[in-house]
């Protein structure tokens, strides 16, 4: 389901990344804040118009430095409400609307509404996909409006991790005690920086479910690998064995079954094998790198998780 954490783990050449000192006031630090633009399928909205609507959120967000086109946690969503529809007398008919949409800044995963405005447009088409279209048209993603609605949003954003960091984390812990490590650290790895004392303690909280996330996945690689030595087959052998780290409780387990093929090999009058467990370079700060590996197990949730499935019943009632 995830991207592969062995090379990560591995090579170990990300640089570590989101440190950097914060304060609520500073605008440099809240344009951290990523927002995707999304129309979900549940705004009604028909295809055509959809797209452009769609190009008309990421402007929005784009020309406030807060653009993202995935893995977002905070994103702008779109509701559309029909005030008066019409289909004119005239030879072609004309199909006419007048809508208010509603535009919110939302936490995908919380469910809180940070910010919202609405804006009032009208269109004419001769359909109804076209008249959506011209009335979209009427939104114009520079206007001091939408910087408003925006700043509003950034900035709730942030006061809710300040007072509600205890619950984030009883939440991720929650998560990680029914071996939802996965979810468990995108909740953690969502918090922005900007939180700087939040940020610092839900890293710190990282580390520890990470290694509960990495030694579960190690005691799976290592039965897959002892099942295909049973089997004599060398190839998923190495494969399974080769995605175990240093950090894995496994490890010395996992040396061990190297020694056994290893000598079962040399005494049926094989070539030697040359497999050779990873190692780490002594340099490499452990605890750096267990933060940074769990931001990518929480990315990977975050896109196949997450974000392709996620119900929008809780905003769209009706």
């Amino acid at each position: 389901m995830m991207k592969k954490l062995t090379i990560l783990l591995a090579l170990f050449a990300l640089t570590y990344t989101g440190m950097a000192q914060s304060s609520l006031g500073k605008t440099d630090d809240l344009g951290r804040i990523a927002i995707a633009a999304i129309v979900p399928d549940e705004a009604g909205v028909p295809g055509g118009a959809q797209r452009n609507l769609q190009n008309r959120l990421m402007q929005i967000a784009t020309l406030n430095g807060l653009g993202a086109t995935e893995n977002a946690q905070f994103v702008m969503v779109p509701m559309l409400s029909i005030i008066n529809k019409d289909v004119t007398p005239t030879a072609p008919p004309m199909v006419s609307l007048t809508m208010d949409v509603t535009l919110y800044i939302v936490d995908m995963l919380t469910q809180n509404i940070y910010s919202q405005t609405s804006i009032q447009v009208r269109g004419v088409g001769n359909t109804e996909e076209r008249a959506y279209t011209q009335a979209l048209n009427g939104i114009n993603p520079r206007h001091g409006q939408f910087r408003g609605f925006v700043e509003k949003g950034k900035e709730k954003i942030i006061e809710y991790y300040n007072s509600k960091c205890d619950v984030v984390i009883s939440s991720a812990q929650a998560l990680a005690g029914q071996k939802n490590y996965e979810e468990a650290l995108f909740t953690l790895m969502s918090v922005p920086d900007v939180s700087r004392e939040c940020y610092d303690k839900c890293m710190q909280i990282s580390i520890d479910i990470y290694q509960e996330y990495a030694d579960q996945q190690c005691n799976e690689y290592l039965s897959a690998a002892r099942a295909a030595w049973a089997g004599k087959e060398l190839s998923k052998v190495e494969e399974n064995l080769g995605k175990i780290t240093p950090d894995m409780g496994c490890y010395e387990d996992a040396q061990q079954l190297v020694s056994t093929v290893t000598s079962a090999v040399e005494a049926e009058g094989g070539s030697s094998w040359g497999f050779k467990m990873k190692q780490y370079d002594d340099s490499i700060d452990i605890q750096k790198m267990k933060i940074e590996a769990g931001r990518d197990v929480a990315k990977s949730w975050a896109y196949y998780g997450a974000s392709q499935n996620f119900d929008w019943s809780w905003l769209y009632k009706n």
